[in-house]
């Protein structure tokens, strides 16, 4: 058990800094150097690695190294697509179910994320903005995909902020949904959600594009 805690302390950590940029796509991780760091044996760290590598975010190099998986606008794509075919249809659902104290919640992400902040604390108030609604639509196993794909998409999400610092456009995205959520519309609530992920999808696309150079080199660049 104690092995088990450790490895998914290891992976929780190391999923935070892929997905934050601190470890760059392209980058060595080796179990010898990652034992030392966390102060534990190769065995917690070869299984969080496993973890990783099952979402995606790694791929191993061989018994003792894994390197981080590196931005595709093929991937970019796919990640777009799955949650588009379910992010709008799971939000109608969860709509007439969203309550006053979602409402308030949603409100307060809102704020943050529209005053100067870091893109980490933007990035954690836009989950929570998002997930206050969906999250109502009681369809376990569907929420549980969505916050899969948003924590993988999260990394180009992170890399719109980071680099290309627009997001003045998400502001007022935001406010015409959470509008929409407080009038109970959910037809309209799921529209404006489809497209709001087009919008980033496309942003980011942009950036992509213009800087090849964060993508996987044997990746096809065809969006």
């Amino acid at each position: 058990m104690a092995s088990e805690s450790s490895a998914a302390r290891i992976a929780a950590q190391l999923r935070a800094e892929i997905l934050h940029g601190d470890v760059a796509p392209g980058a060595k991780l080796a179990q010898v150097g990652l034992a030392e760091r966390f102060g534990v044996s190769r065995i917690p760290v070869r299984d969080a690695l496993a973890l990783l590598a099952g979402e995606g975010l790694v791929q191993p190099l061989s018994n003792a190294t894994a390197i981080v998986t590196r931005m595709s606008i093929e991937e970019l794509q796919e990640l777009y697509d799955l949650r588009l075919s379910i992010e709008p249809k799971t939000t109608a659902i969860a709509v007439p179910h969203v309550g006053r104290a979602e409402i308030i919640y949603m409100r307060k992400q809102l704020a943050i994320m529209s005053e100067p902040t870091d893109a980490r604390t933007w990035l954690a108030a836009n989950t929570e903005f998002h997930a206050a609604v969906y999250r109502r639509s009681n369809r376990p196993r569907t929420i549980e995909l969505i916050e899969h794909l948003r924590r993988l998409t999260d990394r180009y999400v992170y890399l719109h902020l980071e680099v290309i610092g627009q997001t003045g456009h998400i502001g007022s995205e935001h406010a015409e949904i959470l509008a929409a959520v407080e009038r109970g519309d959910a037809a309209t609530t799921a529209r404006l959600i489809g497209d709001h992920l087009v919008k980033a999808h496309d942003h980011i696309l942009d950036y992509l594009v213009d800087h090849p150079s964060v993508l996987d080199p044997h990746a096809v660049l065809s969006p």
